[in-house]
């Protein structure tokens, strides 16, 4: 049984609301003031009703006191001022004198569903960082530092932000970065897997549709199911492969956050609360391309062209592999509650001479592979099954450096391969191979 506390100083009131709310099954106690009010341990109720004018001080003040229980504040001046200044100040919804009774009943259970879905979404949160914790976003690779950097830093104001670079750069895990990064974390964060939905599933997906149907009056407005737009508010959402979206519908998206009141966002509850959501695309292609191939709205494009950021291939940022490959087992030991055991120096070979063609989504599934099948104190190379050169590579020196490695690769594996395959096996590009080979004094045989 809910518990419920009525702070009104009106005696005929509060007999009132206690009777109705105890005929409907509640568990209800009352206060005349806010004094009275902290002496029954407010928090410790499910929901609170107060009224606004209250002697000594106002019914709002009870939020300062409260942190889980919502707040319906109570007026007898109904006015859309009054209602805006109470949201403000933290209540999650108001009423007006006099009461309709099945008005009331309905906005108390509408709080208190509220209430316990964002009880339930914070402890499956804390649950979820239990199970597989999300370290935060690190990197040693220079230019991607920066990018990091000046994610980091955006405000809340910046609201698109575009991503782009292969498929398993670490987009995503970029994006939950920023979303985790600024006030925008205390709100939901959603994801829109574009190239799952049709193109007729794609305007109702973000915006939301009306629900008509024969036994609604034809006087009464169409119930609206909100889209994934509407319930990022004050989030973010997340929309992988952005160009998925038909142009008409990309206008319809910029409309929608700019002008939230003539967009198909809104509706006859909503239209008061503006649009507040966050933007993340993710892409493959950078915008100028998108625009070039006629994927991406001019507007649209334009929206992001302050917030372009290119998060580069695993391949060209090696330095970060060693990090990466380390967290990533740690987080799967802990995920399969296996004992704690490293990575050998000859794996660690292994892993560095890869080309990633899957990026960091596929060094995650090759450091869960070793993590399931390690038997040993040590991962070696044949835990990992990312198509070495050959299992010579087990038995390259350990204790070398990056640039030692390198030397020892192509003078081992010159006769053998061509310089295209032996730029493919260090992951880099043949041009970047004859620069090192001149660097470092390693003239290709004749």
């Amino acid at each position: 049984m809910n518990r419920i506390l009525i702070i009104e100083d009106e005696d005929l009131i509060r007999k009132q609301l206690t009777k109705l709310l105890t005929r409907n099954s509640f568990d209800v106690c009352c206060a005349a003031t806010i004094d009275e009010a902290l002496q029954l341990e407010p928090d410790s109720f499910d929901l609170l009703l107060a009224d606004i004018k209250l002697p000594g001080a106002p019914g709002t003040d009870i939020l300062a006191h409260v942190e889980h229980a919502p707040v319906i504040v109570m007026t007898s001046h109904a006015s859309v001022r009054s209602a805006v200044e109470s949201m403000k100040l933290g209540a999650i919804d108001y009423v007006s004198k006099p009461f309709d009774h099945d008005e009331l009943l309905l906005v108390i259970e509408r709080s208190l569903r509220e209430n316990r879905l964002s009880a339930q979404n914070a402890a499956m949160r804390q649950d979820l960082q239990r199970i597989f914790p999300c370290a935060s976003f690190t990197s040693v690779n220079e230019p991607l530092r920066k990018t990091v950097k000046e994610l980091k830093a955006l405000k809340d104001e910046q609201r698109f932000v575009f991503l782009h670079g292969e498929r398993g750069s670490g987009k995503e895990l970029i994006a939950r970065m920023v979303h985790e990064s600024g006030e925008r974390a205390r709100g939901p964060l959603l994801f829109a897997d574009l190239p799952s939905y049709s193109s007729t599933e794609l305007g109702p997906l973000l915006f939301g549709e009306s629900a008509s149907s024969s036994t609604v009056q034809q006087d009464l407005p169409p119930a609206h199911k909100p889209g994934l737009l509407r319930a990022a508010h004050a989030g973010t959402l997340i929309l992988r492969n952005v160009v998925e979206l038909p142009i008409p519908v990309q206008k319809q998206l910029v409309s929608a956050v700019h002008n939230p009141q003539r967009s198909p966002v809104a509706d006859t509850r909503t239209v008061s609360r503006p649009l507040d959501v966050r933007i993340i695309a993710l892409n493959m292609e950078s915008i100028d391309s998108a625009l070039e191939h006629g994927l991406l709205d001019d507007e649209l494009a334009s929206c992001f062209e302050n917030g372009c950021y290119s998060v580069p291939a695993l391949r060209d940022r090696r330095e970060d592999l060693q990090d990466l490959a380390e967290q990533y087992l740690g987080e799967y030991l802990r995920r399969y509650r296996k004992r704690k055991i490293s990575i050998s120096k000859a794996a660690m070979h292994a892993l560095l001479s890869y080309h990633w063609p899957g990026n960091v989504n596929e060094l995650k599934s090759v450091m869960e592979r070793a993590a399931l099948m390690v038997d040993a104190e040590e991962i070696n190379p044949a835990h990992l099954g990312i198509g070495l050169v050959d299992n010579e590579v087990a038995n390259i020196p350990v204790d070398l450096s990056l640039d030692g490695y390198f030397r020892y690769f192509v003078q081992h594996y010159q006769d053998q391969l061509s310089e295209t395959e032996l730029a493919s096996k260090l992951g880099i590009s043949r041009k970047a191979l004859w620069e090192r080979r001149q660097k470092m004094n390693l003239p290709k045989k004749s």
